[in-house]
């Protein structure tokens, strides 16, 4: 096998992937939204940092019910994303009764080591009530300390969640791309093995991928290098999957599918069963194991198989381009 063949097949198999992983994404982002998992994940982190009783409280304040834009439709946990800025202004805001009145500092200390509050916000209170025996700094430097200080524990608190969460949904995008990955017959195997065989096939689909590059990459990758988080990067894609629609309809020969009409045919084809009709134990196994690779190749996500592509074409591109059939 021939190196421009082999970054050919690598082009037509990644852009497979890509297609089916922006597929994925889009299911795996509307069961999130509808069971709104990222704003049960967030709650749950915040009442393990705080307490119930103070998490209620902090999510009946105005400052956090503004921010959940689902409430006024359904029964909604809360919203899926609080800045840490305004957790710590809503948080101080609630906490602000243990400094209501002209108590001493001793008295504020006894209330506050007395209360139910986690002990890292207890520290951080212990250190806001020294600070206001010094009169000549004034209470507002004082106070911006204090949110400056819970935005910081909020942050380092949330950083932690967040990969747990992040844990979690690479978990449900195996799970939903392997289900994609038998509903489309996407066997890795078979795939690479028509890729290789079928040079019409090859062309068209590393063709179909250098024009939907060549209309979306600088856009996407200055996209993908700004963006924060995983959800930021699938949004950079959307203008992706309309161009990619469109593409499909010029390659209708993709080795992805179901034949409906004929499905032992296509079983044969990717060898599950013999050309007798017999079941093919061996063939069974791996086609299961091509569908297993789909799911984990999936479960990479869209942006990753994107700039794959982006640097293949374009190491494929710097080089000698390879020769067509009929040159």
């Amino acid at each position: 096998m021939d190196v421009p063949t082999i970054v050919n097949v690598a082009i037509g198999l990644i852009f497979i992937y890509l297609i089916l992983s922006l597929l994925t994404s889009e299911i795996q982002e509307a069961i999130a939204t509808f069971r709104e998992w990222r704003a049960k994940q967030l709650k749950n982190s915040i009442r393990t940092l705080l307490n119930k009783n103070l998490t209620e409280q902090l999510y009946a304040h105005d400052l956090i019910k503004s921010l959940n834009q689902a409430g006024h439709k359904r029964n909604s946990v809360g919203p899926s994303y609080i800045p840490s800025e305004m957790f710590a202004y809503a948080l101080v805001d609630i906490l602000n009764l243990y400094f209501k009145g002209s108590q001493s500092i001793a008295v504020v200390e006894t209330k506050i080591t007395s209360s139910d509050l986690p002990p890292k916000l207890k520290d951080i209170l212990s250190a806001f009530a020294k600070k206001l025996q010094n009169q000549d700094r004034g209470i507002e430097p004082a106070i911006q300390d204090l949110q400056h200080e819970i935005a910081t524990w909020f942050d380092e608190t949330m950083a932690r969640a967040s990969g747990v969460y992040k844990r979690n949904a690479k978990g449900v995008s195996f799970l939903i791309g392997l289900a994609v990955a038998v509903m489309a017959n996407a066997d890795t195997v078979y795939l690479m093995q028509r890729l290789y065989k079928d040079e019409v096939l090859r062309s068209t689909v590393s063709q179909v991928s250098e024009e939907i590059l060549a209309r979306n990459s600088d856009a996407i990758v200055q996209c993908l290098n700004t963006a924060k988080d995983q959800a930021s990067k699938d949004k950079c894609l959307l203008p992706l999957r309309e161009n990619i629609h469109t593409a499909l309809n010029d390659i209708s020969s993709l080795p992805i599918g179901w034949n409906i009409g004929n499905p032992l045919k296509q079983l044969q084809e990717q060898q599950s069963i013999s050309p007798m009709g017999n079941w093919d134990w061996r063939g069974i196994v791996k086609v299961i194991w091509g569908w297993i690779l789909t799911a984990i190749a999936i479960s990479m996500g869209a942006p990753f198989w994107f700039e794959i592509l982006n640097k293949v074409v374009n190491v494929r591109n710097a080089g000698t381009k390879p020769k067509s059939s009929s040159e």
